[in-house]
């Protein structure tokens, strides 16, 4: 194994209140402005429930496209390029939480003297990224970031990891991929890579990760690295 890419919020980094936040703003805003008959029921369609998100909803772990879909379901109407503006002005505007998880840190600097390349694939807008490498002070821990912008490709898409394989010469079953949802893991599958990591510290739970077909469940990232040493043996 010669990369290790790692998903950053749940992962990385405790689970971000902002992005709950942006999420259920977002479907506030959508109802605002087209019309809806029934809101609550649309609410609960679509996973926001008490002003909170369902994690296994639509809104909790799937991709931007894949809400668009049930936006444009619960509306009647093609709501996509008001969602990606919508959602981009959410974003930029949002204050994020950056609180490392417990010994991840420490780990990632040990794959780093390992000779292991590392990663980070997220969802999260490349302001928000260097927000969090920023205020966190670990810019040189990471070789290569890979964010989502407006139009960008979006996980489980294989072809978010077009800038490793487009940069770098590695094949994909040399590449292991750690995240806490079920579109990490699917990433995983559809562009073949070597090994998938679920960790139990953000969305996902055990039985979401093992159908989304994680190879390794751990209970956090700090743990990595025992999976790594043996599945070099």
């Amino acid at each position: 194994m010669e990369w290790i890419l790692f998903d950053k919020d749940g992962t990385l980094i405790e689970f971000d209140k902002s992005w709950e936040k942006i999420g259920v703003r977002l479907v506030d805003k959508l109802l605002e402005t087209f019309p809806v008959h029934d809101k609550e029921v649309a609410h609960r369609q679509l996973g926001i429930i008490d002003d909170k998100i369902v994690p296994d909803s639509i809104m909790g772990s799937g991709s931007l496209g894949d809400m668009i879909k049930s936006f444009n379901k619960v509306t009647g109407e093609d709501t996509s390029d008001w969602a990606r503006n919508t959602s981009q002005e959410l974003v930029d505007t949002r204050v994020p939480e950056n609180n490392w998880i417990e010994g991840v840190q420490e780990t990632i600097q040990e794959l780093r003297n390992e000779g292991y390349k590392i990663g980070i694939v997220t969802s999260d807008t490349k302001k928000g990224v260097d927000q969090f490498l920023e205020e966190t002070q670990s810019k040189e821990l990471f070789d290569l970031i890979i964010s989502t912008e407006t139009h960008a490709e979006e996980k489980p898409n294989p072809k978010v990891l077009n800038p490793l394989f487009d940069a770098y010469d590695v094949s994909p079953d040399q590449v292991a991929i750690i995240g806490d949802t079920t579109n990490d893991m699917k990433t995983a599958v559809n562009a073949k890579l070597g090994l998938s990591i679920g960790v139990l510290t953000g969305i996902a739970k055990r039985e979401e990760l093992h159908e989304a077909d994680a190879d390794v469940i751990i209970d956090s990232a700090k743990d990595v690295k025992q999976i790594l040493d043996q599945y070099k043996k």
